[in-house]
């Protein structure tokens, strides 16, 4: 199974000229700045013409009651036929170009049925577009003194003439922040991982330019974990982590406790900064809202930071128990509803982000990651089967009507999550209680 994932790259501009004089910071900024406004002005333009096409294949179908191929009409697939006729309106190194129109294709097709159902506005896209970099156009070096650097082709060759660079690739060198991100550059220069389209995105806070650099390796699946094996994952707002496999009592229990500390804390700190924006001092005043909020946004970064972390640490301590436990899938739930009984600061709460890590997490150990819907999960009772909504006693209590099971309620929850076919169970139970009436 192959895995891909991101770092972050800070990159410093080493571009040199034809004469071997350093190229300086604000030349360089103006080329990619320029690439931006041309990337940001190519999506636009493939979105109109996916839109015409889309148009067209509707009218297409009316009169023959089948959907045009895109190869038959038009001689290529939709987006290489984009391709042909954008691809010279822009200084785009070539294979950029290709994949920025493919990842607008795909953004396109992707939410194509949400505008149509007038749920989701026309995809537009604004400043500070990142550049596509096609895997080809990314070359990594390792000087003698053990700095890293990476080249990017990112125009095309007429309009990189006009610059009188050294070579035909602007060369950066990149920020080694610690050892694991040394680890990852080593082992893509070894071609032990192998590089895949990235992006290049300037950063307003820090003004500098990052590379997120993607790469791809093959999972490892040394440790034989039992594929028949599953671990039940209950996600939810008292307890945001509850792991077990069926039938035994052991389980990863995460309490919710360190979010709510740091939710009251960041709370209470925003509150207090808000009044201070009243009666702020000089370097705050006479600069806008804008200004006198800044405060409150820097709060803002700390919790998405915040977030970013716990999610990362509850997501291997998750994959971490499975490995313990010898499973070979994980399942749970796909939480779309998770905000309906949720306080603001728990709305707010990433789960999606937590589920992606313990998924990539999982694939990385060789471990299947199943999502299913969770209705009812948490009013069947793990023992008997009977499902009913005043089971589950309290956010925490589950007792079941029928047999008088009594167990904690995320607990009795991951146990059912835990079966095989938790979803065919239900709808059986259901439909046999429905049957009885």
């Amino acid at each position: 199974m192959k895995i891909s994932k991101i770092v972050k790259l800070r990159l410093i501009c080493d571009q040199t000229d034809k004469d071997g004089n350093p190229v300086d910071y604000k030349t360089v900024c103006k080329i990619l700045f320029d690439l931006q406004r041309q990337t940001r002005e190519l999506k636009n333009k493939t979105i109109q013409l996916c839109w015409e096409w889309h148009q067209f294949s509707s009218d297409y179908y009316k009169k023959h009651e089948i959907y045009p191929k895109d190869k038959e009409i038009l001689d290529y697939t939709l987006s290489g036929y984009i391709d042909s006729k954008l691809k010279l309106d822009n200084d785009l190194y070539s294979g950029n170009c290709s994949t920025t129109i493919r990842m607008a294709c795909k953004e396109f097709n992707n939410a194509k049925l949400e505008i149509l159902k007038g749920q989701k506005s026309m995809i537009s896209y604004k400043q500070n577009q990142p550049l596509e970099i096609h895997n080809k156009a990314i070359s990594l070096e390792y000087s003698e003194n053990h700095e890293w650097f990476v080249s990017l082709a990112l125009l095309k060759t007429a309009a990189f003439q006009k610059h009188h660079f050294a070579n035909s690739k602007i060369r950066f060198k990149v920020i080694v922040k610690d050892n694991s991100t040394k680890t990852i550059l080593e082992r893509c220069f070894d071609k032990l991982y192998h590089i895949a389209a990235s992006e290049l995105i300037y950063s307003q806070k820090n003004k500098a330019w990052f590379l997120n650099l993607t790469y791809s390796f093959e999972a490892s699946n040394e440790t034989r974990l039992d594929a028949e094996k599953i671990l039940g994952i209950d996600l939810g707002v008292a307890c945001p982590v509850c792991a077990s496999v069926y039938g035994s009592k052991e389980r990863l229990k995460i309490a919710s406790d360190e979010i709510e500390a740091f939710r009251r804390k960041t709370e209470q700190r925003k509150i207090a900064l808000l009044r201070q924006g009243k009666y702020c001092g000089d370097g705050r005043i006479g600069h806008g809202r804008k200004k006198r909020v800044q405060p409150v946004d820097n709060i803002g970064n700390a919790i998405a930071r915040f977030r970013d972390t716990v999610n990362h640490k509850y997501s291997r301590a998750v994959v971490d128990f499975a490995v313990k436990m010898n499973c070979g899938v994980i399942q749970m739930e796909n939480l779309t509803s998770i905000t309906e009984n949720a306080n603001r600061f728990l709305k707010n709460w990433t789960y999606y982000d937590l589920q992606t890590k313990i998924k990539n997490k999982a694939q990385e150990a060789g471990i299947k990651v199943i999502l299913i819907n969770p209705k009812y999960t948490s009013q069947r009772c793990s023992k008997c089967g009977y499902i009913d909504s005043e089971n589950r006693k309290t956010q925490a209590q589950f007792i079941c009507l029928k047999c008088g099971f009594t167990e904690n309620a995320d607990y009795n929850a991951s146990q059912n999550i835990a079966l095989k076919d938790i979803e065919k169970i239900i709808q059986q139970t259901k439909s046999e209680s429905a049957n009885d009436k």
